[in-house]
């Protein structure tokens, strides 16, 4: 087992189990699912459906969308007994995802394709499930994330989340343990530390990815967040 594939699906509603775990991850386009006759969800891009093996499933999709097909022996830990099967991907793994279907569309070897396989494995370990965040901040924070740069006021965020601006700030903490605030502050250090680690972009540039369009006040940030300052991490 263990292997990777591209599939299409149609709209005729189709049903059916395996004995292996499934992950159904949309390139383009979205799909509709049911699992067990209870849990139902639309599965598009930036998300990605777990379906453990022996579950019985339906599905229908519009025959223009297409996926990426993961059938695994065994599910890695932070996928195991979730409270949704459903799950937000990070932009590592969706850029991954593209990479894998031009390998997928061209003949490769044995060897390319097991490490193909290998790398998005590890990926996949470093999904968050989210399993505990409410589906309302789960859209935030993927909103969140195509943007970093982004000023985005809580009204906004709470807009994002059809909530109110009191019941968005209650339902964020809860879900995440950290104010919408500091969430963000979270994120968006976190990608100014791997771009500076991994990319020659001048240090001011990273400021501006994730929305210091002053240098300093970058670098001060950066600096109280980490303890040490944005050339401790910039590439040589």
């Amino acid at each position: 087992m263990n292997k990777l594939s591209i599939r299409y699906y149609s709209q005729d509603i189709k049903r059916h189990q395996h004995n292996y775990h499934q992950l159904v991850l949309p390139l383009h386009g979205e799909i509709f699912i049911t699992l067990n006759n209870d849990f139902k969800t639309t599965v598009s891009t930036g998300s990605c459906i777990v379906i453990e093996k022996n579950v019985v499933h339906a599905f229908t999709a519009d025959e223009a969308a297409r996926f990426i097909v993961a059938d695994l022996d065994a599910l890695p830990e932070n996928l195991i007994n979730l409270l949704c099967p459903k799950i937000s991907i990070d932009s590592r793994l969706l850029s991954y995802l593209q990479f894998i279907e031009q390998q997928l569309l061209v003949v490769s070897g044995e060897k390319l394709t097991n490490s193909t396989f290998d790398l998005f494995y590890l990926l996949l370990c470093e999904q968050s499930s989210h399993s505990n965040i409410d589906k309302r901040i789960d859209n935030v924070i993927t909103t969140v994330k195509q943007n970093l740069a982004y000023p985005y006021t809580l009204k906004e965020l709470a807009d994002i989340a059809c909530l109110s601006v009191t019941q968005f700030k209650t339902v964020f903490k809860k879900s995440t343990t950290m104010s919408a605030l500091q969430y963000l502050t979270m994120l968006r250090m976190q990608h100014a530390r791997a771009l500076l680690t991994h990319s020659d972009l001048p240090i001011a540039l990273v400021g501006e990815r994730i929305g210091y369009n002053d240098a300093s006040a970058f670098s001060r940030r950066f600096n109280l967040y980490f303890g040490q300052p944005p050339k401790a991490f910039a590439k040589q």
